[in-house]
């Protein structure tokens, strides 16, 4: 995330992440971890349906969903109830038998212990007739993924979630309609729907900037590359972020990191003032108005009004009064303002 060149590629990779939630402290294999993290972002911006295809064998996947205790005669409902929860339709879109028969579409799903790979075992998996969103069929995995895509409530519910990430946590309902039916009509292709986000009025308009709080991993990288800093010691910026509630590979629970006012209260208020603080202080602070300097950046007012304008989405808190540029930055990164995006 430090040292892309494609920020929004890292960015909707951090966005899986949290929607397709694993746990190293449940998984136990930062090699399947690994794995998980380069197949979100092989897909992050490529196609929904390639990546729900893929993520239903997903190993990390399945050791966090116990998807590999799902059998025949004993099906685990846990993956399913998190696929039509979680990954697709979102709550109140299906019923409990819906879960129950997409659980027994699962069974045979399992692993290769030496490898750590996926492995289909016909032997246990339940090939009886199965009745899934009013559909009827002898259903495997794959089907049961093939019959969600064809709703158009999974759309609307990846086309809401991208629209929070981006600009405000309730999309206009006429907006969210015309994206989520174009996300269907292009298959499922994340890039257009992600250009129809960014190039909505919606995206654009002043009065939804400064309306999301920026997550942990947000700030401090965010931080970073703002001020061009050396990224030094990445187990510092790795621990400050667990400090401020995102460790990242270790989210919550299995509906992840809930963001919005959740990032924020008394205590994780104060911390990271206390974080941001350690940027503002001394050679970090030093070397960016060096840095400055040599660019031909002059301490002007004009470059005061372009710098808070880049580092606040919204007017501080405290307007500034600082003598030195390297005050000046300082300020603005202190400002509760600069909590938000």
């Amino acid at each position: 995330m430090l040292t892309t060149d494609s920020p929004l590629s890292e960015r909707m990779t951090l966005f899986w992440h949290n929607h397709f939630t694993s746990s190293l402290r449940k998984v136990c294999s930062p090699q399947l971890m690994l794995r998980q993290n380069l197949l979100l972002r092989r897909h992050a911006l490529g196609s929904f349906a390639d990546l729900l295809h893929a993520v239903i064998r997903d190993p990390a996947m399945l050791v966090y969903l116990d998807g590999r205790s799902n059998r025949k005669g004993h099906p685990n409902e846990n993956f399913a109830r998190e696929l039509l929860e979680l990954f697709t339709l979102g709550e109140g879109h299906y019923s409990e038998q819906d879960i129950r028969e997409a659980a027994r579409a699962f069974t045979g799903y399992g692993l290769e212990r030496r490898r750590g790979t996926f492995r289909f075992r016909p032997r246990q998996h339940d090939d009886g007739l199965k009745t899934f969103l009013g559909r009827q069929g002898r259903w495997g995995g794959g089907d049961i993924v093939d019959i969600l895509l064809a709703q158009p409530q999974t759309a609307r519910f990846i086309t809401r979630k991208l629209w929070a990430a981006f600009i405000t946590l309730e999309p206009a309902p006429n907006q969210l309609e015309t994206l989520a039916r174009q996300f269907r009509q292009t298959d499922y292709a994340i890039r257009p729907l992600l250009a129809g986000i960014l190039a909505s009025e919606a995206f654009w308009d002043p009065r939804n900037r400064g309306s999301r709080i920026k997550s942990p991993a947000e700030l401090l990288v965010g931080t970073m590359r703002a001020l061009q800093l050396p990224v030094g010691d990445g187990q510092r910026l790795a621990r400050a972020g667990r400090r401020l509630g995102q460790d990242l590979f270790d989210p919550p629970n299995v509906k992840g990191w809930p963001g919005g006012k959740a990032w924020i209260d008394s205590a994780s208020l104060l911390a990271r003032r206390e974080v941001i603080g350690r940027f503002t202080r001394g050679p970090m602070m030093a070397a960016v108005g060096r840095r400055m300097r040599s660019g031909g950046h002059r301490d002007t007012r004009a470059e005061r009004v372009r710098l808070r304008s880049l580092l606040l989405s919204r007017s501080p808190v405290n307007e500034p009064e600082a003598d030195t540029m390297d005050d000046y930055i300082a300020q603005l990164l202190l400002d509760p303002a600069y909590q938000l995006n």
